[in-house]
């Protein structure tokens, strides 16, 4: 019995592996005889009597040359362009609109830049080609800008009377950079119908500010942290078309950032001798590279507004605009300061509830992946 089965299972997987194999060679088979030929001088001239045919009045004549053309030949560009024209007129001729749209879809969607020469068509077919719309639908692009950040302080927190924790958060930059920073990253967009985008960007961006809180006569004591963030800025462009190529828009969303980085430095030095800390004026001490991601809220939002133009050229857009981002809450938590004994006990240093607030100016490209054909109802 066991023989039996033994030998009946060697019979079923031989016989499986021979119908594998079989329906793979069938399938590179139809694969090769259905290949396309690229196109050659009879190809051309069958297109060129489809136009004669076309022009003479034949038109079921010129659709089956045309649908003969197409099956069997890779067409290039221009010949693949003038098939299709030639398919949607006859069939336009014949009434079969259905067919006609349908040619017209396949062309626009292939070649969305499509040049519409009216005078070199009939009237039906030129009225039927403009009641498609035509809209880049999924772009991706990379923006360059120069970014100006504003700490805003909205409450204040004291560690000792007499000092001034007032004192602003203060923007750090070096040389030309002074006051603003260059950024630049990547983007996508998603457009609705009536002129309407869906956008994403993804930032990775850094910054820095210090603080210098004095008493006089007592102490100087200054801090300074630098900060890393993952941003992401969803927001809304409205589109109002100028022209043919020219793209006013304004813009409005939401940002998260997520900081995945804050090292602070402290300094204190004492001027005179403090009767208050008992510390006397040979006293200085720092400590650098304290890790404050545990004093900070790691998930901050911002609402975005903005405006801005654009210029088409095709499937490449350009765009030149300004953003403002407001800070929605505060980057710092002064209550998960207190935790930290020696910012309080040996620098006498707390924060603030802060908001970060950015001006953005940025000049961006973008190339359109996909582009949305779509009919009108009328």
């Amino acid at each position: 019995m066991c023989v039996r089965n033994r030998k009946e299972s060697g019979m079923m997987i031989r016989g499986i592996t021979i119908l594998i194999f079989f329906n793979l060679y069938m399938s590179c088979y139809s694969q090769a005889v259905t290949e396309k030929i690229k196109t050659d001088s009879v190809c051309l001239s069958i297109i060129s009597q489809a136009g004669m045919k076309f022009n003479n009045g034949l038109f079921l004549d010129c659709l089956e040359n045309i649908e003969q053309v197409m099956s069997k030949y890779e067409l290039k560009r221009p010949e693949k362009i003038r098939a299709l024209e030639l398919a949607a007129k006859a069939s336009v001729e014949m009434g079969e609109m259905g067919k006609a749209d349908a040619y017209v879809n396949v062309m626009l969607k292939t070649f969305p830049h499509y040049d519409l020469k009216e005078q070199d068509n009939p009237e039906s077919y030129n009225r039927l080609v403009k009641k498609f719309t035509i809209h880049p639908q999924f772009s991706i692009g990379i923006r360059n800008t120069a970014d100006w950040r504003r700490y805003k302080s909205t409450k204040t927190y004291h560690v000792l009377d007499g000092l001034d924790y007032s004192e602003p958060y203060n923007k750090q930059g070096f040389g030309i950079l002074q006051g603003f920073d260059l950024m630049y990253y990547g983007w996508a967009e998603f457009e609705f119908d009536r002129n309407i985008s869906l956008n994403g960007d993804l930032i990775f961006m850094w910054t820095k500010f210090n603080r210098n809180i004095k008493k006089a006569p007592g102490f100087d004591l200054s801090f300074a942290e630098a900060d890393n963030y993952i941003e992401i800025p969803l927001y809304l462009k409205k589109y109002f078309h100028f022209g043919k190529n020219v793209l006013p828009y304004l813009t409005a969303g939401m940002g998260w950032l997520y900081m995945t980085k804050a090292n602070g430095n402290a300094t204190i030095s004492y001027t005179k001798d403090d009767i208050i800390t008992g510390k006397n004026i040979d006293f200085f001490a720092n400590a650098n590279n304290i890790n404050m991601l545990e004093m900070r809220n790691r998930h901050t939002f911002e609402w975005i507004a903005g405006a801005g133009i654009g210029f088409k050229l095709k499937n490449l857009r350009l765009f030149l605009d300004a953003r403002y981002y407001g800070g929605i809450n505060s980057f710092t938590d002064p209550g998960k300061g207190l935790t930290n004994n020696m910012l309080i006990n040996d620098f006498f240093y707390i924060d603030n509830s802060v908001k970060l607030n950015q001006f953005e100016v940025g000049a961006s490209i973008s190339y359109t992946l996909i582009n949305s054909v779509k009919r009108s109802r009328h």
